[in-house]
């Protein structure tokens, strides 16, 4: 443990900034509260290096223009795609990610990719990866929004006619909303990625040794299996 405090408090350093976007179950403010199972982790790991555990939780555009443009920071989870490679300090792989379209259970069939480009609106989040990911395959029909729970109240509503993000987080946000999982449908997998800890080029390799250490060994002590267990579906 003296080591690894040795490393993180380098002389002279400033403090890592953390960052974590409002997605639940991966990360979210609950009554103030960081909760969810990669800010949770990130957390863990922050007290293991004896860093003061302070993070930013905030809505994902934010959070992604912050990474972009901000110096000497740590997300809780950054998606890991081919256009951000080379633009982070990868750590831990943290989760697979999985997209998938939801439309109303009165549709009857879920929706398929071809289907879904003669849709009307399909709600995404502004920026982040679902909507690039339709974006780059031709798609023009997206309604963007700076939550999920905004999406899924326009879908609720009729404003768009599928919402297309995480498999992870519709049940979640559909909970958060008292609303019930008989009135979805999901389609299969669209695509899937890995959602990694990402810290910004200008930490040096030497002070993300112990951080890497931590979520080794948080992994390894069944760390994130306990935190992800209550939202296997």
């Amino acid at each position: 443990m003296l080591v690894l405090l040795a490393f993180a408090r380098i002389a002279g350093a400033e403090e890592i900034r953390l960052i974590a976007p409002h997605l639940p179950p991966f990360s979210a403010a609950d009554q103030g509260d960081p909760k969810g199972f990669m800010v949770e982790t990130l957390l863990a790991v922050a007290r293991a290096v004896g860093h003061s555990g302070k993070v930013n939780i905030v809505p994902i555009p934010r959070m992604l223009q912050e990474m972009a443009t901000g110096t000497r920071m740590i997300s809780a989870f950054t998606a890991r795609i081919p256009a951000r490679e080379g633009r982070f300090r990868w750590l831990d792989p943290g989760v697979e990610e999985a997209l998938s379209f939801a439309v109303l259970a009165d549709r009857g069939t879920p929706i398929t990719v071809e289907e879904a480009k003669s849709l009307k609106a399909i709600g995404t989040i502004m920026n982040g990866v679902p909507e690039n990911f339709l974006r780059e395959r031709g798609f023009n029909n997206f309604d963007s929004a700076t939550t999920e729970e905004a999406s899924l109240r326009k879908l609720l509503v009729g404003r768009v006619e599928a919402w297309f993000t995480s498999r992870w987080v519709i049940p979640v946000v559909m909970e958060n909303e008292a609303v019930s999982t008989d009135r979805i449908l999901l389609s299969d997998p669209v695509t899937r990625y890995p959602l990694n800890f990402a810290a910004t080029l200008d930490i040096p390799e030497e002070e993300l040794v112990p951080w890497r250490a931590a979520l080794a060994r948080f992994r390894a002590d069944g760390g994130v299996e306990r935190l992800t267990a209550p939202y296997r579906r």
